[in-house]
């Protein structure tokens, strides 16, 4: 017979058990989020201030990388022509200063400043969002605005 104090006694060790996993989980899923969190500024810090596109793809980004950016073609491929030319051609001392970052599980937001041409124009804010999968990037979404205009109103 299981006596009130049996069945307290195992109702305790099950929570405690549970508690266990719950937490073992939560340090799983912190430490993936920061791992990705390490690739990502790893990543843009190779493509936007070393303006090394190529290797940043190689190193960080998955092959079958996905592009959300209105201005980006969609894939891997393109991006890295784009990103390429962009650096090369219209923005060569450009670099990026990350403000914030934000991790959740595969998911991570980079808030960031752009200075495009330094000491020439306005920077510009951004926000890029990423999603990892097996430590690599496997999709981009970004929000972008003039520095200026992040400001009007205040």
């Amino acid at each position: 017979m299981i006596t009130p104090r049996v069945l307290a006694a195992l109702m305790v060790g099950v929570a405690a058990g549970g508690t266990g996993c719950a937490t073992s989980s939560a340090l799983i899923d912190a430490e993936s989020a920061r791992t990705n969190t390490h690739t990502v500024l790893a990543f843009e810090e190779t493509v936007f201030n070393r303006h090394r596109v190529e290797e940043g793809f190689e190193r960080y980004v998955a092959p079958d990388f996905r592009q959300h950016s209105a201005v980006l073609p969609d894939n891997r491929e393109g991006s890295i022509s784009a990103l390429s030319r962009l650096l090369s051609s219209d923005y060569p001392a450009s670099r990026v200063a990350v403000e914030n970052t934000v991790a959740q599980a595969d998911l991570v937001a980079v808030q960031l400043v752009w200075d495009q041409k330094p000491g020439q124009s306005p920077a510009v804010a951004k926000v890029d969002i990423f999603r990892l999968q097996d430590g690599r990037i496997v999709e981009h979404w970004d929000v972008t605005q003039s520095v200026a205009d992040s400001h009007a109103g205040h």
